[in-house]
């Protein structure tokens, strides 16, 4: 028990943060600074089918895109981390593209060294810089660090805990991040790695996916995922959904899907949500969408 007598402890001087947090208003930045898209309307850029289509998904792509706003050192910076260590294949949406260097036009003389810098590029299109000498990647990373396909009941349905699930649907996503802990399954494969496949028809692995859960009923907690389930056709995915909602040991419902940030246009598309569903964004839908006007903001205005 302390002295009342005993003088009070010294004050700790505060721990400078690494980062200061900043609020201001999120405003999604002109595309139109980017050579490549300098023609490109609105309702292209807000549409999920042109995003998709126009993905980034190489050297000579983003050059395209960019212009000459990168040199040549970061090109061959990339190269060098494709060929010796990258575990995902170059995959980005233009809208996920268009947040790195947010606040610079390809076409000034710092955006090379701002699009190095951003913390979003670092994350889609790593370069070998990047990466530490002695530790390119995490010591325990491995092609399965996670060990779910070692947990497959049946293929794509990985069975960690007593009550809950992983259903994998598809192996594909909108984009493909570079440090994924699916990298052994996910995407197409790399100079480091020879992915494995899913070798059920969909249909069939959906059914053997249902049939398990039938068979269990000590499962109540199921995460459809991949891939991601922005990647699966929308009436197979209702389909698969309809039928797991009518087991009744199963509770809670989780769907995985990193497209709402990746591509927010696919939650306002009308090709990908269906009339049945509801509108997007309304209370019946539960999907939340991009602002219907947008209002881009040019740098330096």
């Amino acid at each position: 028990m302390t002295d009342p007598g005993d003088s009070p402890a010294p004050e700790v001087p505060p721990i400078e943060q690494p980062y200061h947090y900043r609020r201001q208003e999120l405003v999604e930045p002109d595309w139109r600074r980017l050579p490549g898209w300098r023609d490109v309307t609105a309702a292209q850029w807000h549409d999920a089918q042109w995003q998709r289509a126009h993905c980034v998904r190489n050297a000579r792509q983003l050059r395209a895109v960019t212009g000459g706003g990168l040199d040549e050192k970061f090109y061959d910076d990339l190269a060098e981390d494709q060929e010796h260590m990258a575990t995902m294949a170059m995959l980005v949406t233009p809208q996920m593209l268009n947040t790195m260097a947010p606040e610079t036009a390809a076409d000034s003389q710092g955006y090379g060294d701002a699009f190095q810098a951003d913390p979003i590029r670092r994350y889609m299109i790593p370069v070998r810089s990047d990466r530490d000498p002695r530790w390119p990647s995490h010591p325990l990373s491995s092609r399965d660090s996670l060990h779910e396909a070692e947990m497959w009941v049946v293929e794509g349905l990985t069975s960690r805990y007593p009550t809950k699930v992983l259903a994998e649907l598809v192996s594909t996503c909108p984009q493909y991040c570079g440090h994924c802990t699916r990298m052994d399954l996910v995407g197409g494969s790399t100079a480091q790695v020879d992915k494995q496949r899913l070798r059920l028809r969909p249909a069939d692995r959906q059914e053997a996916i249902l049939g398990h859960l039938r068979r269990t009923p000590g499962v109540r907690d199921v995460v459809v995922s991949g891939g991601d389930v922005a990647n699966v056709p929308w009436p197979r995915l209702e389909s698969f959904l309809m039928r797991l909602l009518e087991i009744d040991s199963v509770r809670d419902i989780r769907l995985a899907s990193k497209a709402w940030w990746d591509c927010p246009s696919t939650g306002s598309s009308r090709r990908w949500w269906p009339a049945s569903r509801g509108s997007p964004g309304s209370p019946r839908s539960g999907a939340s969408t991009w602002p219907s006007t947008p209002t881009p903001t040019t740098p330096g205005r």
